[in-house]
Formats: C-alpha cells, sequence, structure tokens
C-alpha cells in the first residue's frame, strides 16, 4: 500500500514541478518589449527563440530524471 501511495504522490508532484517550471520558462522568455510594440520580423523572431527555449527545457528535464 505504501508503495503504490508513493507512485500516486510521486506522480502528481512530478507534474506540479513541471507546470512551475514552464510557467518559469514562460514568463522569461517573455521579454520586456510589449508585443504591440514590435514588428512582425521581431515577433517571428521571438516565436523561434521561445521555441528554441522551450525545447531545451524539455530536453534538459529528461536527462535530469536519470
Amino acid at each position: 500500500m505504501d508503495r503504490i501511495l508513493n507512485m500516486i504522490i510521486n506522480q502528481v508532484v512530478r507534474r506540479v514541478v513541471n507546470i512551475g517550471i514552464n510557467a518559469g520558462v514562460n514568463r522569461a522568455t517573455r521579454g520586456t518589449t510589449r508585443e504591440q510594440d514590435m514588428t512582425p520580423e521581431q515577433r517571428a523572431q521571438v516565436s523561434q527563440s521561445q521555441g528554441r527555449n522551450r525545447s531545451f527545457m524539455r530536453t534538459a528535464r529528461r536527462f535530469m530524471r536519470f
């Protein structure tokens, strides 16, 4: 019974931590300039860098599990 409870708690904690990490990455990659003030080229560049940062963080979390 203790193992099952421990497995469930670990899954919940892992999901909560991932949500927190994703929120932190989103906030860190948000930038200082507002989207209204950007040119279309700047928006495209920001979008690409956000995608790269998010995928890097996902990969880093996978390697940290082991």
